[in-house]
Order: C-alpha cells, then sequence, then structure tokens
C-alpha cells in the first residue's frame, strides 16, 4: 500500500464478507429488493452457497459440517477461494444464469471524516495517509490465465470491468501537490 499508486488487489470470492448466488429461472433480477437489508452467509450445504460451485476435489477439504455458526460459513468459503487463487485454478467461473450477491466491509468507511473505523482497540484510521493523493478506488477486474506454449510459465491478464474514484476533499490538496510534482520533474 505504499508509494505512488498504492494497490490492494484480492480475490473477489474470498474478499467479500458475505456472498451468495441466486440461480435465476428466468431474465428478472431481485434487484428491487431493499438493498439495505443485512445479508447473510448461506450454510455450505446450501445452493445458494459459493462452496457448492467448487470442484467436487476441493470441497473435500471443507467438510459440510453441521456448524451453525455464520462466521465459520464465512471463513471456509475464504479459505477455499484463497486455495484456488493461489494455485492457479481458472475453476470456478461465474455463471450468466446466476445473480451474484457481494458484501464488503463498506461499513466501516466513514465517508464524511473519510477514515476506517475499525472495532477498538484499533479505533479509526485516515485513508487520507494511506491513499498519497489518490482517490479510494473501487473496481473489478477479471484474471484471465493462459498456460504458455513455452515451459510451463503462466501468462495473466487484467481486464477491468467496470471502476469507480471516491474522492474527498482532505486528499485534493495531496493531489494537486502530486500533479505539481509531476510537472515538475517532467520539466526538469
Amino acid at each position: 500500500l505504499e508509494g505512488e499508486c498504492p494497490t490492494f488487489l484480492s480475490p473477489l470470492c474470498s474478499t467479500a464478507q458475505t456472498a451468495y448466488i441466486i440461480k435465476k429461472k428466468n431474465q428478472t433480477t431481485n434487484a428491487d429488493e431493499d438493498l439495505e437489508d443485512e445479508l447473510q452467509e448461506p450454510h455450505p450445504s446450501a445452493p445458494s452457497s459459493f462452496i457448492q460451485s467448487l470442484p467436487q476435489t476441493t470441497t473435500k477439504n471443507h467438510p459440510m459440517s453441521l456448524d451453525s455458526e455464520i462466521k465459520a460459513h464465512i471463513k471456509k468459503r475464504k479459505k477455499a477461494f484463497d486455495k484456488l487463487h493461489s494455485s492457479g485454478s481458472v475453476e470456478p467461473s461465474f455463471c450468466t444464469q446466476s445473480e451474484y450477491c457481494f458484501e464488503f466491509f463498506q461499513h466501516l468507511i466513514l465517508f464524511d471524516k473519510f477514515t476506517l473505523d475499525f472495532p477498538k482497540p484499533v479505533s479509526q484510521h485516515s485513508l487520507k495517509k494511506i491513499l498519497n493523493g489518490q482517490p479510494l478506488q473501487i473496481l473489478a477486474l477479471h484474471q484471465e490465465r493462459k498456460q504458455s506454449e513455452i515451459g510451463k510459465s503462466v501468462e495473466e491478464e487484467l481486464i477491468r470491468l467496470w471502476s469507480f474514484d471516491i474522492w474527498h476533499e482532505s486528499v485534493y490538496e495531496d493531489a494537486i501537490d502530486n500533479d505539481i510534482d509531476i510537472a515538475n520533474s517532467a520539466a526538469s
């Protein structure tokens, strides 16, 4: 997160606090539902669980326990998808006949102060210090991995699906200073 362009990339299925799948029967979506309703991680054996989309070989290491604790379900999903990502797996993939719902830690951002509000003892941390005059960037990338024809190396390509920037007045002065520094270094 240090440097001129601080970056943090994380696999979508293991980054989300809550994730579930809705199998669509027709082209209508549930977009009219109340977006403020609290999402809840489904049990790993539920059809709406991301665990159900994993290859059978992966789920052998993640038994479908009767554990009713939601935190345990989240931990299982994150661990399974982290393992898949680190192994370079291309499975599972998203299906256009399903609707995917994710909830992140956006409730930790206090936009009026532009801080992260962690539970005690950590407390609040300014995003201004972390972002170095850059906006808070939210984006989704598609990572395509291809086996190269020469050797066993894997080539990766990141394709931006969507993105948006969140600016705050607290980072504006730093952004101006960065632009001036860039212009001065280009002139010399």
